[in-house]
């Protein structure tokens, strides 16, 4: 996702956008080398590929759990989102 953004980093610095929240500080982006930032707010979290597949699938498992839904703790290809699944590939 390069979509153009009023706010810093931008894409055509380098900067790969993989999901937006719904305000305007609230991202997950790849920066030039190859760090995963989430942004909520005020805090920036950053990690390497595989800290944030680890943590991607710790928050996947734990918005499951609120949902009521048992997740598959044996399946890291999924994660939940609302009541629909997407996979990380």
């Amino acid at each position: 996702m390069n979509e153009p953004s009023s706010r810093s980093p931008l894409p055509s610095q380098g900067w790969n956008f993989l999901s937006r929240g719904e305000q305007e500080n609230e991202s997950v982006a790849c920066c030039p080398s190859g760090h995963i930032h989430v942004d909520y707010g005020n805090l920036t979290v950053s990690f390497n590929r595989d800290e944030f597949l680890v943590f991607a699938r710790m928050v996947a498992e734990a918005a499951a759990r609120l949902q009521g839904v048992s997740p598959k703790v044996t399946d890291h290809r999924t994660i939940f989102k609302s009541s629909n699944m997407f996979s990380l590939n």
